[in-house]
């Protein structure tokens, strides 16, 4: 039995038989866990509660970089104060993940939100939102969202202008 990287996965080759070969694993502490349950005679229940077991006492990284990134960001989203009218013209055109919506119709944020190892797929981010739209902008989604803000403002000043 080997490790190897498959795209963005890990998968276990080799001779034999067993879930193990069936499966492919995110990260690669994953697969040499199921690597060790399974030569121990584990099932795939057993290799979920040791992963489960290791991933609770393994320390978490902490975002420095990004919250650095987005402790700037906020400041310019709050200096630019954005309408609810721009906060719906943004969410409109952004994917899932960056949008979702929710029943509060009410303006809230901007806020810096740090998820990151509380839960599942956890990230560091600015929450905004208003009208049933819930913005959740990574680093990259609140340099788009303040390009935005400022290009729709510099376009309605040259119409007004004219």
């Amino acid at each position: 039995m080997k490790l190897v990287k498959e795209g963005r996965k890990w998968i276990v080759e080799g001779d034999g038989e067993g879930w193990i070969f069936n499966k492919r694993f995110p990260t690669k502490w994953k697969v040499e866990i199921a690597m060790k349950v399974f030569k121990n005679g584990g099932r795939v229940s057993d290799y979920w509660k040791e992963a489960r077991r290791y991933a609770e006492s393994r320390p978490t990284i902490e975002p420095k970089h990004a919250l650095k990134k987005l402790e700037r960001s906020l400041e310019e989203i709050r200096s630019l104060d954005p309408t609810c009218d721009e906060i719906v013209e943004f969410a409109k055109d952004a994917e899932f993940g960056v949008v979702t919506t929710t029943e509060s119709e009410n303006y809230f944020g901007p806020r810096l939100h740090n998820t990151w190892g509380l839960k599942r797929g956890g990230r560091v981010h600015i929450d905004i939102g208003c009208r049933g739209y819930h913005l959740m902008l990574n680093e990259h989604k609140a340099a788009a969202f303040i390009k935005f803000i400022k290009h729709k403002r510099r376009t309605e000043e040259s119409i007004e202008d004219n």
